[in-house]
């Protein structure tokens, strides 16, 4: 059982800071995933400028990536979490070899993400520790989606923590409830195509199924309808990308996730009661139906 929850402003006025909002709905949402809490949330795109998010375990690999970020790029802003590396970079040239070059430097660091547009932090632990090591109650940006974790096939560290990418591809990352019980057969269907898997939990499946099919061409709700199919198990989840931010629900709809909508924004979680907690007041809500996909373009 896991969490997830999330916030599309429609305007840039309104009453509380988005990463208020999204502090207090994981907060409610603490008990469904008390192992660790992680958010995607969306800045606008710079020329250039990228957002490297990298995990690791083994003390000291922090400084260690920094080092090589600043020996590749002009480092913007870095902070070291613990086990955990925030940057901000420029950077002109091609992410593979940074992803790469990361990923080489010992066999715990791993590329949580790299955006133009989108950040991923992450934290073991409740929401008020995610506040207090990357201050998020400030950001106050259009969209931020997160989640709270519960590990039940796979070890709690900060590489499973979620949100998760696909580190072949920038700007994806999707949130998750469920278990995809078709994960091996996938996963080893991708490896065969190329695709490098960083964590062993069956939800990374999905931002790499996702990723794949929009390389062929189709659309993020193209993507998503076809994954309700293609992904076995029980779920809800949730994909950003710069342009738009999805949800959907597998055939079964065992999975809870409800929304609301205003004039002013648009909220889902897995529990209404995350979003009355992050807006202060009780909204109405529906729930999406069995194998409903919403798509909300930016």
């Amino acid at each position: 059982m896991c969490g997830i929850s999330g916030v599309i402003f429609k305007n840039p006025n309104h009453k509380r800071k988005t990463g208020e909002v999204i502090l207090a709905m994981l907060d409610s949402l603490f008990r469904r995933g008390p192992d660790s809490t992680g958010v995607a949330i969306l800045h606008p795109k710079e020329e250039n400028v990228l957002y490297v998010d990298v995990n690791y375990e083994t003390r000291g690999n922090g400084e260690k990536i920094i080092s090589f970020l600043k020996d590749k790029a002009d480092v913007l802003y870095s902070s070291d979490h613990g086990n955990y590396v925030r940057t901000k970079i420029f950077h002109s040239g091609d992410i593979q070899h940074i992803v790469q070059g990361i990923s080489q430097l010992d066999e715990d660091i791993s590329v949580a993400n790299i955006g133009e547009s989108i950040e991923v932090l992450k934290s073991l632990g409740g929401a008020h520790l995610l506040d207090a090591q990357f201050k998020l109650s400030v950001y106050d940006g259009q969209v931020a989606v997160g989640h709270t974790r519960m590990a039940t096939e796979s070890k709690v560290d900060i590489s499973h923590s979620q949100p998760l990418c696909c580190n072949s591809f920038k700007d994806l990352t999707i949130i998750h409830n469920g278990h995809v019980t078709n994960y091996i057969k996938l996963r080893a269907y991708y490896e065969k195509k190329g695709y490098q898997f960083i964590t062993g939990n069956d939800s990374e499946v999905i931002a790499v199924y996702l990723v794949d099919e929009m390389k062929k061409g189709a659309s993020l709700k193209e993507a998503m309808t076809a994954s309700v199919h293609d992904l076995d198990g029980s779920f809800s989840y949730i994909a950003v990308t710069p342009t738009a931010v999805g949800l959907a629900k597998e055939p079964f709809s065992m999975k809870p996730i409800v929304l609301a909508e205003t004039d002013d924004f648009i909220a889902f979680a897995s529990e209404s009661l995350a979003i009355t907690n992050g807006f202060g007041e009780s909204l109405p809500v529906r729930e999406p139906g069995a194998e409903e996909v919403l798509v909300w373009n930016l």
